[in-house]
């Protein structure tokens, strides 16, 4: 923006066009007194002040005016008065600054960098400007905004991350508005220094402008302003005004209307207009011109910031030149400047840009199938979009009538959802009491940041963010054993704010923490295994102050609330204050254990954990002596080889961090916080999370047994926690020591940590896998490679770098480069290898020999000589090896040698005695096979180095014949028969194999486990060997063993879906936490005694925590309470994490008749309609009904519909969404393919954003594709994507029913397993029914059988 020409301003000249390209370097502000020139000049140029004027703050924006060394930024603040009137405020003298500790700076900063213009040691008042930690800084002033950016990093420093017009905003403390005094200019603009400016309440309605653009779809989704806008619809909030702009198209025959006229509108009639015009230019500047003339300070509209704001930026750019429109992008700002950058949406300067998708998603609640604006619109509204399954394209062309009834319908479901939901109104309450900017203010981070800003800011200074020392995960919440089935009469008791009340009661800050030893004050003590981390009793923390006054702010709106009716103007407004304060309170310790909050503390957040998980365990232990039992909770964390199954089905013996750095990160490291207060969802509170998708671990049900679940994440974080390796006769585990085992109990499954484990529990087998017939070899080892230099023609200095890779055609694979597969002599392996043939005997024979006696050197452990080899002493058996070798390799030379070429050998004794040496004969052979395909092949297979060998996956899918050879050669080689004390038979059946690859070890014993051989596994730490020994039956053995062990400072952990638990491969399992405890009253009881019960405990919980607070934190007052907060009259669960449902009677003094589901498949977003329905009946006639009979009964009528294809393609369609074009993704899901044929034969547009029904497919009438061949000219040779579809048709996306053609037949079945199967099982199981028994209708049982 040009500066010179505003009135009062002249002197500061014009600004400098030279903006940086991020926001993130316009940081820091206050100016102090130095603004003198800027003062003088508004003396002289501007009138007195004619009262004062309050305006209520829309938006805060600031330019920079003049050049070089006469550079100021200006602050322009946007506000309306009460009336609505909007006035321009144009603050001056207001400086950028930042803090830096005193004692780093060995002259003043100023004297060093030109651009920094002073500094200050002390405030006005004279009193030294300190850190949280009471460390010395100095406040060092910048010239602009950017030059705070471009420094901050040569000093440590605070609050330098603070973006300008925020830094305005917590100097002058305003929340909501502002009083400034009303010195016009002949122009009728208000300048003001910053002093004169005061924070007031003010309130007034924001201009609304809300629109939404439609852009010509036909090349695929449309980005980077490559396709035009062919119309766009826009709402003014202060007119209540729709206007529709439309680029009339140059082709086509569709007849521009005048006006909608059969459009049904969600309420009452609409104002509205329609604006046509022939170019796209012109309709573009005819709506910036709107935007100028009604000057609204909001613009908003449905996934606003990800889509329409930036595309019309980046169309507005892309039609610069060639024509006399005014498309300038900075004609859409108040100051003339619109920033764009790569982090958040476009900055408008001066107006708000808001994104209603996002301000509904922090707000609402309950988790919605999908949050694209129709589903929405039917959601809350009870209509949708209007429909149009075909390119917007088209429709422009052929029917703009509908094109813009489309449009207009998107656009008033927005501004309904706006009225009926309140979201701006709800966002500008939580903006008035925090403080921060309207856009900010959906945000937790950044909401919480200003309010903790706000409240700090003239007291000391704070980090800026991720300057803090970064932590260690702490541990997590009390465990408490899960339930399974129905259970009657459930109270639950409810820990209010656990946390807050945790940080509150012990004053848990980082300025009160303190050494015990150095202070001489009071202190509480949070419970830490480490000794318990200290906190000054008095002063309160900044923390607790926050807390404390958050509480009262949010009763006292409370209590005004209650004062009207609902539905009053009043009721409303209080309603939203008391909401948005709870949102900042419930945010606090959200963003509290997050390393980027400016008052994270690593001891201070574990300190807050640990007491919160002191405080359930409290509570189970009083609970205890009421004589009630505990029926709900769960929580921790491990690492090791873990047996798993991958995309493809394999069954892998893995490292669990092998599966993390295989992992993909996730968002999940965002803080996320529900909008009406309910629990804070960090999950990624010092943990990496990653997510892992197709692979599954093996997994113990709740029944006992061994099942396959997906893995949802691999989780990994540092801790100095001590780790332990528990030995027992299966094996041996190594986890935090307070990890938990499974173990079985009374017939019972519960956990244990490793100090109470007498017997852990072993994984019964592994379920049934899918036998591989065929192997690929080059599945196996493509994409390994090697880099080399080749100089051979030119000269080693000329050399040039190339890589040698694994290739191969339909017959072979080989090593080396693309070509080397004509050449004769090239060494190669057949690719397929069928194994019932004797070629599969061969690749078993060869496989298990490398295993037990191999060796393979490839680059990763030699620089030359590339090769493998195998030793054996009978030389019968070596022969066998080699003919197997030489049947599957091609010209390839293998020979056997002798492994020394001396006569004789000689071991020297190593005993104490110093006995004689050993002198003996070396019969030892070995089969060479030189050359690098045989080094690549046994290393891919089978691993490399003694400790590093594994068992080949495909062997977990081998017949039993084939298994039985591969541990027979294994056995022979590394194992013994030779048990002296036992039969002859005996010896037959079992063996002894040692090795020192756990992998190996773990493999094995998960290939026994497969085989249902008993077996115990022995580490021998003298030999750091693993010995494997079979048997016929298990002795008592000795007592586990525990011992410290070291550990790199990671640990790991999965979440596995339903069970929550998973196989170490050589022993072990783990599981979760919750805030709440539930207890079961029986059933028995009648409703009233339930409840006097009820307020009983609550009443004896709440007076043991005063003994609690006293005795394990020194704290003589405390704030926690648990409350009395429902009551279930049966309550089912189905043993797992937090996923139960019951039917609620009595909630928070009221009588009630509801239902509650928590945590099943009926609340996901990607299952089917079907799915959802006849899950919540299910569980409607269990928790409410008590029918299990018609339960199991009402299934089997399902799945005979289901079978029978006589439900809706709309019912069973399984709903997924695209995250991406569809063309970048590196391997297509289902979803991704069926999506990709949907829009090649049925018309259809899905992309990125699109949230298309899934069916799977039986067959295809042969009848479509000679249709689609003759009528559309489809091609399967020269369309790759049709040809795929018509080889292999399994899938087919879709919106509605009716686009699926007749001559498409669903697998039913298959859709049945991915609907209904899983979803429904889990249930029936909990209730020891079995999904098969439901499907034949076979085997009722009653209800009292699961009491």
């Amino acid at each position: 923006m040009t500066e010179a020409g505003q009135a009062g301003l002249a002197e500061f000249a014009e600004a400098s066009d030279d903006r940086p390209d991020e926001e993130a370097v316009a940081v820091a502000g206050n100016g102090g007194t130095d603004a003198a020139d800027v003062i003088d000049v508004v003396e002289e140029t501007l009138p007195e002040p004619d009262g004062d004027l309050e305006l209520a703050v829309m938006q805060v924006d600031y330019t920079v005016a003049g050049y070089g060394d006469e550079e100021r930024p200006i602050m322009h603040v946007f506000g309306r008065t009460p009336g609505g009137e909007l006035e321009h405020v144009q603050v001056v003298g207001f400086r950028p600054y930042f803090y830096a500790p005193t004692e780093t700076l060995d002259r003043p900063p100023e004297e060093e960098y030109d651009r920094l213009t002073g500094s200050r040691e002390v405030d006005r008042n004279g009193e030294p400007y300190e850190s949280i930690r009471g460390e010395k800084l100095t406040k060092i002033f910048g010239q602009t905004p950017r030059d705070v950016g471009q420094v901050r990093d040569d000093f440590e420093h605070y609050e330098a991350d603070i973006l300008f017009p925020n830094r305005f905003l917590i100097d002058k403390d305003v929340r909501s508005g502002i009083r400034v005094p009303e010195r016009r200019a002949e122009d009728d603009s208000l300048v003001v220094p910053h002093e004169e400016v005061e924070a007031t309440a003010v309130d007034a309605q924001p201009r609304v402008q809300t629109f939404d653009i439609e852009v010509d779809d036909r090349s695929g989704f449309p980005e980077d302003g490559e396709e035009p806008i062919v119309c766009l619809t826009s709402h003014d909030s202060y007119r209540d005004e729709y206007v529709m702009w439309l680029y009339e198209a140059p082709i086509g025959d569709g007849a521009i209307p005048d006006a909608i006229e059969e459009y049904d509108p969600i309420e009452g009639p609409l104002d509205h207009e329609i604006r046509s015009f022939e170019e796209e230019e012109a309709m573009l500047e005819a709506f910036i011109e709107y935007i100028e003339r009604t000057d609204p300070d909001v613009l908003t509209g449905w996934n606003f910031e990800d889509f329409d704001a930036p595309y019309l930026l980046d169309r507005l750019e892309e039609l610069q030149g060639g024509h006399e429109y005014d498309l300038s992008i900075d004609r859409l700002s108040r100051v003339d400047e619109v920033w764009r950058s790569n982090w958040g949406g476009p900055d408008v300067k001066g107006r708000v840009v808001f994104d209603l998708l996002y301000g509904y998603q922090r707000m609402v609640f309950s988790e919605l199938d999908s949050y694209r604006l129709d589903a929405v619109g039917e959601a809350e509204l009870g209509v949708g979009k209007e429909r149009y399954a075909g390119d917007i394209g088209d429709l422009w062309e052929d029917d703009p009538t509908q094109l813009l009834a489309y449009n207009l319908r998107d656009v008033e479901i927005c501004v309904e959802l706006d009225r009926q939901q309140e979201i701006i109104p709800f966002w500008d309450e939580v903006r008035s009491f925090v403080g921060c900017k309207l856009e900010d203010a959906p945000t937790p981070g950044d909401a919480v940041d200003m309010y903790v800003l706000h409240e700090a800011h003239g007291r000391f200074a704070l980090p800026s963010k991720g300057q803090q020392e970064a932590g260690e995960e702490y541990e997590g919440g009390a465990v408490f054993e899960p339930i399974t089935g129905v259970k009657e009469n459930v109270t639950v008791l409810d820990l209010k704010s656990l946390y807050p009340m945790c940080m509150t009661t012990i004053n848990a800050s980082p300025e009160t923490k303190v050494d015990p030893e150095e202070y001489d004050g009071e202190t509480y003590v949070a419970p830490m295994d480490s000794g318990g981390i200290h906190f000054r009793k008095e002063p309160d923390g900044v923390m607790r102050e926050m807390i404390t006054e958050l509480l009262a702010e949010r009763e006292e709106k409370k209590e005004l609330r209650n004062e009207y009716e609902p539905g009053t103007p009043e009721y409303e407004q209080y309603d939203r204050q008391q909401g948005a304060v709870k949102v900042i309170m419930n945010s606090l310790y959200g963003v509290s254990g997050w390393e980027q909050f400016r008052l994270y503390d690593k001891e201070a957040a574990s300190a807050i954990t640990a007491t919160g998980r002191e405080v359930i365990e409290f509570t189970e232990t009083a609970a205890n002596e009421l004589d009630y039992q505990v029926a709900y909770g769960d929580s921790v964390t491990g690492d090791r080889p873990i047996v798993v199954r991958d995309p493809d089905g394999y069954v892998r013996i893995t490292p669990i961090e092998t599966l993390f750095d295989r992992a993909t990160g996730t968002t999940d490291s965002a803080v996320l916080i529900t909008a009406d207060g309910g629990p804070v969802a960090s999950t990624a509170l010092g943990k990496e999370r990653r997510e892992l998708d197709g692979w599954e671990a093996l997994s113990l049900s709740d029944a006992g047994t061994s099942e396959w679940q997906p893995i949802e994440q691999v989780i990994r974080h540092e801790t100095d926690a001590p780790v332990v390796t528990l030995q027992h006769k299966f094996g041996e585990s190594t986890t935090t020591r307070d990890h938990s085992f499974v173990v079985e109990e009374d017939g019972n499954y519960v956990e244990a940590a490793p100090a109470d484990v007498d017997e852990p529990l072993r994984i019964p087998g592994l379920p049934d896998v899918d036998p591989v017939e065929t192997i690929d070899v080059y599945e196996a080892l493509a994409g390994y490679e090697r880099t080399y230099e080749d100089g051979r023609s030119v000269g080693a200095e000329r050399a040039t770098t190339k890589k040698k890779r694994v290739h191969a055609d339909e017959e072979y694979v080989w090593f080396g480069h693309q070509h080397h597969g004509d050449i004769e002599s090239t060494i190669k392996i057949k690719r397929y290898i069928d194994l019932n043939s004797e070629d599969g005997r061969a690749l078993v024979r060869l496989l298990a020999a490398y295993v037990t006696e191999g060796s393979a050197s490839t680059v990763e452990t030699a620089d030359a000589k590339f090769g493998a080899s195998i030793a054996e002493s009978r030389p019968k058996w070596l022969r066998q090896i080699k003919a197997d070798y030489d049947r599957l390799f091609e010209g390839a030379t293998a020979t056997i040698i002798a492994s020394d070429s001396r006569d004789e050998r000689t071991i020297e004794s190593t005993s104490l005695d110093d006995g004689p040496a050993i002198v003996y004969n070396d019969l030892t052979q070995k089969l060479q096979m030189m050359n690098e395909l045989s080094a690549v092949f046994f290393r891919e297979f089978a691993g490399q180095t003694s400790h590093g060998k594994r068992i080949p996956s495909f062997v977990f899918h081998l017949s039993d014949e084939l298994q039985e050879l591969f541990l027979n050669i294994l056995i022979e080689g590394d194992g013994s028969r030779e048990f002296p004390r036992y039969s002859d038979e005996y010896c037959e059946r079992n063996f002894d194999y040692e090795t020192v690859s756990r992998e190996l070890a773990a493999g094995l014993s998960t290939l026994l486990t497969q085989r249902d051989r008993k077996h115990s596994l022995k580490y021998r730490s003298e030999k750091g060997s693993y010995t494997i020994r079979t048997c016929d039956y298990y002795r008592s053995g000795r007592d586990p063993v525990i011992r410290e062990t070291e550990h790199d400072g990671y640990v790991y952990d999965l979440s596995v879906a339903e069970n929550e638990n998973f196989v170490d491969a050589v022993g072990g399992v783990v599981l979760h936490n919750t805030d709440s405890v539930m207890l079961e009253l029986g059933p028995d009881v009648s409703k009233d005694e339930a409840l006097e019960q009820s307020f009983e405990i609550e009443e004896y919980l709440n007076d043991r925590y005063d003994d609690f607070a006293r005795e394990d934190l020194n704290a003589d007052e405390h704030r926690f309470q648990i409350e009395f907060e429902k009551l279930y009259r049966r309550f089912f669960q189905a043993g797992t994490k937090k996923r139960y449902a019951g039917h609620i009677v009595w909630k928070e003094g009221k009588d009630v008749d509801d239902v509650d589901i928590t945590g099943f498949e009926y609340k996901r977003s990607d299952i089917a309609p079907i799915t959802k329905e006849v899950q919540h009946r299910v569980i409607e006639m269990i928790v409410k009904e008590g029918d299990v009979e018609g339960a199991k009964e009402y299934v089997n009528g399902v799945i005979e519909d289901v079978l029978a294809g006589e439900v809706s393609l709309e019912e069973i369609g399984i709903p997924g969404g695209i995250g991406k074009r569809l063309d970048n993704y590196d391997t297509d899901t289902a979803q991704v393919r069926g999506a990709k044929y949907a829009n090649l034969l049925l018309g259809t547009n899905f992309q990125r954003g699109s949230k298309p029904k899934r069916l799977y497919l039986d067959r295809i009438d042969p009848a479509f594709f000679r249709r689609m061949e003759a009528e559309e000219g489809f091609d399967p040779q020269r369309d790759p994507l049709y040809g795929a579809f018509k080889r292999d048709p399994d899938v087919i996306c879709f919106e509605y029913d009716d686009q699926i053609p007749d001559e498409f037949e669903v697998d039913y079945e298959k859709m049945l397993e991915k609907t209904l199967k899983g979803p429904i099982e889990r249930i029936l199981e909990a209730l020891d029914v079995s999904w098969e028994e439901v499907k034949s209708g076979q085997e009722q049982t009653g209800l009292d059988n699961f009491m």
